[in-house]
């Protein structure tokens, strides 16, 4: 046997330190959840549990906050428009997007074959149906056995619709070295050492909704630090966004005016807004295209505004959209005439505007999108074909960066792409090709396949060459941008016994031209296993392992050396309980250890949650204590929040400190809500915090939100 390496032992030591930290912890968190096991009351939720999970798991691939309101709307469409799953309608089976196509069509093939679900515990013996599965779809299902035909009435969206107004505003409550006073000439020798406006952010909605068939709303927001009413927004809010949104009329399926997104295949070609990735969820690899829809996230460039139409012919879907917009950008070199951008480095996504510099470029590049998709669909098979074409006011370039050599250059550029899918009775095949000319191709392929009713896999294997344009993509991959990556994925998830179930899977993936920080082709691997425990009841807790390979470039980076390696390990136990009706408790303990270029590095966090749902008074109360100790930040562990509707908290735990936070929801009645947020981050290893504008010279970071919703 070979003998351990010197980090290998420092490893093991560190771990088992680790672990001397938390145990303690975590054998009290057993007890106390096995001492009220009885009173568990059933778990409701199962589907929050999903979505915190995907959020997480996605948070953790991005150096940029993510927006899940889509996803979000489309649960919450789904809670207040249940599928119908006993009308024998395909259309109305894939609304629910988060079973796979073999799942529904085993659905189907059941009732065909025995008649109408008539219980929800019946779920349970359809092939392919398990009881996370069951509880995972019950608040989006009816088990009507007739569906009415949707028509327009004038008099019925003015009578019957559904309106919801909500204002939210949020702060930093310390002052961030963009805030404090500065005198005339010091602004005027460096007019980006300040913000503009305020440190508050504001944001406000509207949406309309007459079942499913009429929607329109609006979105608007203010960042912090970004004039209002003032300056450079004279008109208010310095984001604003709106849609007018028709489904099912005549043989137009759908009519989007206004900002929209179309999603199509497996989002080589073009997805956009929201899509899930690799994640805990093992299985949840295919991409279930929704088409056009509206855009009422806040990302202030990716999105397309103008007007889009799905046309209902038969077996054929026929989908054509036109975008045009303003988007920030980079600007290296302006016309000396009219000041107008003519080369810009490339697209800036933050959407903040709170500095003349960040103004200057704030919507600076003009883009111009257009194309169609026409999809096949008869029976168990599915075939589109999609073309774009994108086009620029200005000359992008693409940088001097070696590993920027096959980056996107010039004023236009166009795909093309075919996607598939055949469902048959053991699984799901399903692929997407996709051509930039001039630029370079991707290809994904991809199944799901139940081996028996305790096993099901997925495989996906990918080719996305350096070269691709990845415009609007969003497809299955490791890198944030779909180009220069090989991968093969398998996952599996396997139920052995009753109460448990086993997800798991491995990604090798290669990457053949250079990345940032990375000087040479390289290459890389992600194991995960999770072990979950859940019963009838309300009790949930389960067990995950997730280790990680890269290269990266050893210090100098600037220097083109050979990459380093970098190995990373998670380790995870978390359990979720309810007390009563009314009191629900949640623990988790991580351990994070990294080893980089021969130097090891760990961290952990701790945390309890309590959920607290008064049946007396309209009052739901959410708190946080965690504990957290990461050596650096490349340490940092990912903890989903719960926060107001619409706004997610997702932040990385790095450092040495302590966080809490406190959320009020109260329902007055059934029309009007108040939302409360207050969330505060001690350290205890440094005396700022932040960076350039952002720093706090203090320990502590306090964050506070206010939200009110109309409904009528």
């Amino acid at each position: 046997m070979e003998a351990a390496t010197p980090w290998e032992n420092i490893i093991f030591k560190s771990f088992l330190r680790g672990l001397k930290r938390v145990i303690a912890f975590m054998f009290v968190t057993y007890l106390f959840s096995i001492s009220f096991f009885l009173l568990a009351q059933e778990n409701k939720d199962e589907w929050k549990s999903v979505f915190e999970d995907l959020a997480e798991s996605l948070s953790s691939r991005s150096e940029q906050d993510l927006d899940y309101t889509s996803l979000l709307e489309e649960l919450e469409e789904l809670q207040a428009h249940p599928v119908a799953i006993n009308t024998h309608n395909q259309e109305e089976l894939k609304r629910l997007f988060i079973l796979s196509d073999f799942q529904a069509n085993s659905l189907q093939q059941y009732i065909l074959e025995n008649g109408p679900i008539l219980s929800l515990y019946e779920l349970q013996f359809v092939y392919g149906f398990d009881q996370g599965t069951v509880e995972l779809i019950s608040p989006f299902i009816s088990l009507e056995q007739t569906q009415t035909k949707q028509t327009i009435d004038i008099k019925k969206p003015i009578k019957y619709g559904r309106h919801q107004i909500l204002i939210r505003t949020q702060s930093i409550l310390e002052i961030q070295q963009g805030y404090l006073p500065i005198s005339d000439s010091a602004l005027s020798e460096r007019p980006n050492s300040r913000y503009l406006g305020s440190p508050w952010k504001v944001y406000t909605r509207y949406s309309y909704s007459y079942k499913k068939q009429l929607l329109l709303g609006f979105t608007a927001e203010k960042d912090a630090g970004e004039e209002f009413f003032s300056g450079n927004n004279k008109q208010g809010y310095d984001y604003y966004s709106g849609f007018i949104q028709l489904n099912n009329v005549w043989k137009m399926k759908t009519i989007v005016i206004g900002d929209y997104e179309p999603r199509f295949g497996q989002g080589l070609n073009l997805w956009s807004g929201f899509a899930y990735g690799k994640s805990t969820e093992a299985l949840l690899i295919e991409k279930r295209q929704s088409g056009i829809r509206r855009y009422t996230s806040t990302n202030e460039n990716q999105f397309f505004r103008g007007m889009a139409a799905t046309i209902d012919l038969g077996n054929f879907d026929l989908s054509a959209f036109f975008s045009s917009k303003n988007i920030d950008a980079n600007v290296l070199k302006r016309d000396t005439l009219n000041q107008e951008a003519n080369l810009v480095s490339g697209f800036i996504e933050t959407g903040i505007h709170a500095t003349p510099g960040e103004i200057s470029d704030r919507k600076s590049l003009s883009e111009m999108i257009y194309g169609g998709n026409l999809n096949y669909t008869k029976n168990r098979f599915h075939a589109g074909l999609t073309m774009v074409r994108f086009q620029y006011d200005a000359e992008i370039n693409a940088g001097d960066s070696p590993y920027e050599a096959f980056d996107f250059s010039g004023k236009s550029g166009s795909k093309i792409g075919s996607d598939y899918k055949y469902t048959f009775r053991r699984g799901t095949i399903f692929g997407e090709f996709s051509c930039s000319p001039g630029n370079g191709w991707a290809f994904i392929q991809g199944g799901l396949f139940p081996l028996a009713e305790q096993l099901s896999i997925a495989i996906v294997y990918r080719h996305y060459s350096p070269g691709f344009l990845p415009i609007y993509s969003n497809a299955f991959s490791e890198n944030s941008s779909i180009l220069n990556e090989n991968g093969f994925y398998i996952g599996a998830r396997i139920f052995p016994f009753r109460k448990w179930d086993f997800s798991t899977y491995i990604d090798i993936f290669s990457f053949p031209w250079l990345k940032y920080r990375t000087s040479a082709p390289s290459r890389g691997s992600e194991f995960l296993f999770q072990a979950n425990y859940a019963t009838s009841n309300s009790l949930r807790m389960y067990w995950r392992i997730q280790y990680e390979k890269k290269s990266e470039n050893l210090p100098p980076a600037e220097e083109m050396v050979k990459p380093g390696e970098k190995q990373k390990w998670r380790v995870r136990y978390q359990v979720d309980y309810r007390l009563s009706g009314s009191l629900e408790l949640r623990n988790r303990v991580e351990w994070t250890g990294l080893n980089k270029n021969e130097s090891f590095s760990e961290g952990y966090l701790i945390y309890q949650d309590i959920i607290y749902r008064s049946n007396s008074i309209p009052l739901d109360i959410t708190f946080r204590y965690a504990l957290f100790d990461t050596e650096s930040y490349d340490n940092r562990i990912y903890a989903y929040e719960n926060d107001l509707l619409y706004a997610f908290s997702i932040p990385p735990y790095y450092g040495k400190g302590i966080r809490t936070y406190i959320l009020l929801h109260s329902s007055l009645n059934n029309h009007i809500d108040f939302w409360f947020r207050i969330s505060r981050t001690s350290f205890s290893d440094r005396e700022q915090i932040g960076s350039g504008l952002t720093t706090i010279n203090g320990n502590h970071k306090t964050e506070l939100k206010l939200q009110a919703r109309l409904k009528f």
